[in-house]
């Protein structure tokens, strides 16, 4: 069995793990007998070693186990780091037939048999597919949505859908959450849109116990609360959601990748963690500000309708 290695980028955080999820996947749709080894620079196996498309993971931190982890048969070489040298430095030296990078005006762009310039402004998952697609040309939505839908699939039980999922956290902290009240306030809005028995399920980590506590003591009605759940559970969630609202947050990428209408929001303009399409929005402080208090519940809301309305099918089951 021939091999593929993927040099992840070095970042510990849930997002920077999901926004490879599409990549690893259509690798396992395109090359299915290929031994597929990811490599990180950080402890994060237990994101990957759950994948049916990885057959193996390394945590390298040194360029000696990088290059010792790089199997002899190995005949696919992609680096998802945006700037260092190091890697087509050793795909080159370990002669490997095809070998995928970004170009980032760095002295061994040249190395790379396949490369894709790097853009700052582009969301990060997306940019992972289109330099894999240097190889053969896919369409990037379907893989996404693809990853997440076997991401669903490995629930453990049934999981109750839900109209509109907010995700209200933010690990990095407080400077990436909008508020429990800004997102009360905002359901009785899409209420008037989309009808009173609209149902809103909000989505919360362990460090959201704050919130955690304001959603509890408010007993909003059509109220659902998914807490430490499973990303399986967030993926069926999210597939079959009509709108997602979140935060600047890892499981935003789950919402992300599903393709669901989506409104993200940020302290300030992060094109790199937000997928731009015709039913996604970013909204962001008034210019001047970084102070996501500052984002107002009108603009959220016409956010909302805005990505709603560029989504037909949905539009008709809100009316």
């Amino acid at each position: 069995m021939a091999s593929i290695v993927v040099f992840i980028r070095s970042m510990h955080a849930l997002g920077d793990q999901l926004v490879g999820y599409p990549l690893l996947y259509q690798l396992h749709q395109q090359y299915p007998n290929h031994r597929v080894t990811v490599v990180a620079h950080d402890p994060v196996g237990n994101y990957y070693t759950q994948l049916p498309w990885v057959h193996q993971f390394v945590h390298a931190t040194t360029a000696v186990q990088k290059y010792r982890c790089i199997a002899k048969d190995t005949e696919i070489f992609i680096a998802l780091h945006h700037s260092s040298e190091l890697y087509s430095l050793l795909g080159a030296i370990k002669r490997i037939p095809v070998r995928l990078g970004f170009k980032n005006k760095r002295a061994t762009d040249f190395l790379w048999t396949h490369r894709l310039p790097k853009d700052i402004n582009q969301y990060i998952g997306l940019a992972n597919l289109q330099l894999l697609g240097q190889l053969h040309p896919f369409d990037p939505v379907q893989a996404a949505r693809g990853s997440m839908q076997w991401l669903a699939s490995q629930k453990a039980a049934p999981v109750e859908h839900t109209d509109v999922v907010f995700m209200v956290g933010g690990g990095a902290g407080a400077f990436k959450r909008w508020g429990i009240a800004n997102y009360t306030a905002l359901a009785q809005r899409l209420r008037h849109h989309l009808g009173p028995n609209t149902t809103f399920t909000c989505i919360l980590g362990p460090a959201e116990t704050s919130e955690l506590a304001q959603l509890q003591q408010s007993n909003a009605a059509n109220f659902r609360l998914m807490v430490n759940r499973p990303l399986a559970d967030i993926a069926d969630v999210c597939l079959n959601a009509r709108l997602v609202v979140a935060n600047d947050c890892g499981p935003s990428h789950i919402a992300q990748n599903a393709g669901p209408p989506y409104v993200g929001l940020f302290n300030e303009p992060n094109p790199e963690w937000f997928w731009q399409r015709p039913n996604t929005c970013a909204v962001t402080p008034p210019q001047g500000t970084i102070d996501i208090q500052s984002v107002s519940i009108e603009s959220v809301e016409a956010a909302c309708m805005a990505v709603l309305e560029r989504s037909p099918t949905l539009v008709a089951a809100a009316a």
